[in-house]
């Protein structure tokens, strides 16, 4: 039965510590459980403040970070130096911060003529990826939108009804500008020992009651297709996304 741990916090601060403390502690822990830790990261308005926090002592001094490995949970098909790529966001909020090694990050490649092939190209990668991490997401950091949307699978969007076998996708039309993406499937996104959605602000309020508490429909609230059948789902909010609770 699908039971996720429900968490909240009276302010975005209080749950972007909290947050950063979660993933320090599952970094260490997977590291020394197994000598590594597949991370899939998200966009978004949370995740800098999140990243900023585990840039520093304490938390700086935990973190295992040369054994970490880095993928994107989706990203905007735009250059690394766009102000709208994800791999920027993180690049300049983590990666120039940290030790971590450059051959283990792996960001979606957006240079490639076509987001079709990118996603292809991104999903023979991660294929690979995965089956030297025990088959695995050891972490993904997920939000989601107004719409329910999380990753860069929206409501009604076919990319939801994806082949288990396909890890990877692309997406034209997003109704959140850019309109081209690159997201990781259902599947794929199930593949995480633990999930944990980053839910801040009012005006998520609505769905985040949808997603914890509303019929199983995924088409109208994608987020509630993260339901691993061997992993954990952790909701962390604001009292303002929690307010409908």
């Amino acid at each position: 039965m699908y039971e996720p741990e429900v968490l909240i916090f009276p302010t975005v601060e209080t749950l972007a510590e909290a947050a950063a403390g979660r993933i320090a502690d599952l970094a260490e822990h997977t590291v020394g459980l197994r000598g590594d830790c597949l991370i899939a990261l998200s966009g978004g308005s949370l995740p800098p403040r999140v990243h900023q926090m585990l840039v520093v002592p304490p938390l700086r001094d935990r973190v295992p970070w040369e054994h970490l490995s880095l993928i994107w949970a989706d990203e905007r098909y735009v250059p690394f130096d766009s102000p709208d790529s994800n791999y920027l966001m993180v690049r300049q909020t983590l990666l120039d911060h940290t030790p971590i090694p450059s051959d283990q990050v792996y960001p979606v490649p957006t240079f490639y003529d076509t987001p079709d092939l990118a996603a292809s190209v991104y999903d023979r990668q991660l294929q690979a990826l995965l089956a030297a991490h025990g088959g695995q997401i050891d972490i993904a950091v997920l939000g989601m939108g107004p719409d329910g949307h999380t990753a860069s699978l929206f409501p009604g969007f076919p990319q939801l009804d994806a082949p288990a076998d396909q890890l990877v996708v692309a997406v034209e039309g997003s109704p959140k500008p850019p309109p081209t993406r690159i997201s990781l499937t259902p599947a794929a996104l199930n593949r995480a020992a633990t999930a944990i959605f980053l839910v801040a602000g009012a005006d998520k309020a609505a769905k985040v009651r949808a997603a914890l508490r509303g019929p199983y429909d995924p088409h109208q609230t994608p987020a509630q297709i993260v339901r691993p059948a061997e992993g954990h789902v952790v909701w962390m909010l604001d009292a303002a996304a929690a307010a409908d609770l």
